[in-house]
């Protein structure tokens, strides 16, 4: 007994210490060498990259496809333009003629899709009574050419002259002139026309129906086998440009005084300049003219077969500034070259209508930036008349305005 107890206590303060020992530290985790946490960085640099380029690259493709849809788009454009206008007109000393009234004269809409060898277009105008067609082009792009020149096959403008090509929305005076609206009613027909660009020079041409689209004999289709040939050979030195038409062809038909129908010459020669000048300070001036002769025309609404006609007017536009312009126009058509004034068969006080008329008119227009224009214009035509005739009192007046986009 006495032997354990010795032992026990022998081994209790070895116990005791032990318990009161604290545990020797864990020696520190050895350290990587540089090397190695140099490689572990630049591994980790190489996912990110990586990761990186792989969205960069979806982007693109996702780009790529975007532009894909889009690039027909950007070759597509619209464009148009609205003339809204209130127009007043004297009562002659009869009792006839004479209005007060608004209307829209033209609403036009149009779509062009202009590719490397071919472009599209089609225009089309909706008054309040109707929707017409006016412009429907197929049209080559010559290759080798840069686009100077192209074939043109569809319902287009004729190829003659300076106002009848020109843009309703760019011209100053409210409707055409008389001349041009006898020659060239309506300014478009069905046929194929080339048009180059030669340097400074300009030329156009082709083969058309002849009767226009409005004609009341071939509305919508040509009326007989026979075609017409006009072009316009011209230049544009920026400052100065002009050019002679010429057309040529006949047209078979049925006159007033005709059993059967016959071929009728269908004929125009005409010359046409205009000059751009900036030397006044209050800003730039414009002088235009142009000469038409020819034979069958449409006057009046009736078509004059066979018979002999030529006019000319002379144009002078001001700029006033940036946002205002005036302009004198004097413009000059006789219906029947070679006959003399004379007075109507059955009313000697009226002017036969075979005499020539002059018109003068003056329009002031205001610009509100670039998509909308005001014009007021007034326009005083004057009709030959001999003895006992009077010039009628059809005197014009029009206040349009015009958006465009």
């Amino acid at each position: 007994m006495r032997s354990l107890l010795a032992v026990l206590l022998t081994l209790s303060p070895g116990a005791v210490l032990a318990q009161e020992t604290p545990p020797a530290p864990e020696a520190p985790a050895a350290e990587e060498p540089p090397a190695a946490q140099e490689a572990a960085a630049d591994a980790d640099v190489d996912e990110r990259v990586t990761s990186t380029e792989g969205k960069v690259s979806s982007i693109e493709e996702q780009l790529a496809e975007i532009k894909s849809a889009l690039s027909p788009l950007t070759k597509l454009k619209f464009s148009g333009y609205v003339q809204a206008r209130y127009q007043y007109e004297t009562t002659r000393e009869d009792n006839t003629g004479g209005f007060s009234r608004f209307t829209v004269r033209r609403s036009r809409l149009k779509a062009t899709y202009t590719g490397d060898i071919a472009q599209f277009m089609l225009q089309l105008d909706a008054s309040p009574t109707a929707v017409s067609l006016r412009d429907a082009e197929a049209t080559l792009f010559i290759p080798g050419t840069k686009q100077d020149q192209a074939l043109t096959l569809g319902q287009l403008k004729w190829p003659f002259g300076y106002e009848s090509v020109q843009s309703s929305g760019d011209r100053e005076f409210p409707e055409r002139t008389r001349v041009v609206r006898a020659f060239l009613p309506d300014e478009r027909d069905r046929g194929l026309r080339y048009s180059g660009k030669f340097g400074v020079f300009r030329v156009s041409g082709g083969v058309f129906d002849g009767n226009g689209i409005t004609n009341p004999g071939s509305i919508g289709v040509d009326n007989d086998k026979e075609k017409d040939v006009l072009g316009r050979a011209g230049f544009d030195l920026k400052w100065i440009s002009g050019g002679i038409s010429g057309w040529f062809g006949h047209t078979i038909a049925k006159g007033p005084t005709d059993t059967n129908r016959r071929a009728y010459e269908r004929s125009r020669l005409g010359a046409d300049v205009q000059l751009y000048l900036d030397f006044l300070p209050v800003g730039a001036t414009a002088i235009k003219g142009e000469y038409i002769r020819g034979t069958t025309f449409l006057y009046n609404g009736v078509e004059k077969f066979g018979r002999p006609a030529s006019g000319w007017y002379g144009l002078v536009v001001q700029n006033l500034g940036i946002s205002n312009a005036v302009a004198v126009r004097f413009d000059h058509f006789d219906p029947a070259n070679g006959t003399p004034t004379l007075a109507d068969a059955n009313d000697p006080t009226k002017p036969a209508g075979t005499n020539a008329t002059d018109t003068i008119g003056l329009t002031a227009i205001h610009y509100f930036g670039e998509h909308l224009k005001l014009s007021a214009t007034y326009e005083h035509p004057m009709t030959a008349v001999v003895a006992e005739a009077k010039d009628p009192h059809d005197d014009l007046f029009t206040l349009q305005m015009q958006a465009r986009f």
